[in-house]
């Protein structure tokens, strides 16, 4: 029974361990990336946060291609683009998507309005953020750990942390944007709050995961979340 045990701790530590090493490559990728496109540019808020836009997609798009064909992290069956096949929440994403574009429309127009720099910054936060992240944890980590780990319960609990430690790596979008705009607030300060909300928002999106099965769901919940959070 101890050998079992010890083989299944084992297991675990490794699987756990694969998707640390994912997100800290992903977020690395991301700041080299982000870093080599800013070094051609002035040092701006909206370029910097165009360029954080850019990163993302860049990175977002290449861990999907890379992640697509592996059947550990994009199981046969339970495909982002497949979902629409198995789950009758057709209906649900009609209503979760046009919720969250009204409130976003609403949220950039009470918030100094529709001004360029105003648009950059609210379509990284609330459109390709959520996209970036649900994604990658709520697809390809959710799937990859449930390939070795059954119970739904204990997915939730790591991809809660995981999601919340992931924050941490947001450390250069928010320090640059605070020495662009002169703010007298400290970097670790809001990090630190990032990763508070960030495994509080984290289990809710996983409960709606594991409701649903649906990761357009999830990104849909992410942006509605961060209309009230963010700014």
């Amino acid at each position: 029974m101890d050998v079992k045990e010890n083989r299944a701790s084992l297991r675990n530590k490794e699987y756990v361990l694969d998707c640390i090493i994912l997100l800290v490559v992903v977020q690395i990728a991301r700041v080299i990336i982000k870093y080599v496109l800013l070094s051609q540019l002035n040092f701006t808020l909206e370029n910097v946060n165009i360029i954080n836009i850019i990163s993302f997609m860049i990175v977002g798009i290449s861990t999907a291609f890379i992640l697509n064909g592996s059947d550990l992290f994009n199981c046969a069956g339970k495909r982002l683009m497949k979902l629409n096949n198995r789950y009758n929440n057709k209906n649900i994403r009609l209503i979760s998507g046009i919720t969250s574009l009204i409130a976003i429309c609403a949220a950039v127009y009470f918030n100094d309005g529709y001004l360029l720099s105003n648009l950059i910054i609210f379509s990284l936060s609330l459109i390709v953020q959520p996209i970036f992240e649900e994604v990658i944890l709520r697809e390809y980590v959710w799937n990859y750990i449930e390939s070795f780990e059954k119970d739904e319960k204990k997915i939730l609990i790591i991809i809660s942390i995981l999601s919340a430690l992931f924050k941490i790596g947001y450390w250069d979008i928010v320090s640059q944007n605070l020495s662009v705009i002169g703010s007298s607030y400290f970097t670790i300060d809001i990090i630190m709050t990032k990763v508070f909300l960030g495994l509080i928002i984290a289990f809710i999106l996983g409960i709606v995961k594991i409701k649903y099965k649906d990761t357009y769901l999830c990104i849909f919940a992410h942006s509605l979340i961060n209309v009230f959070i963010e700014r």
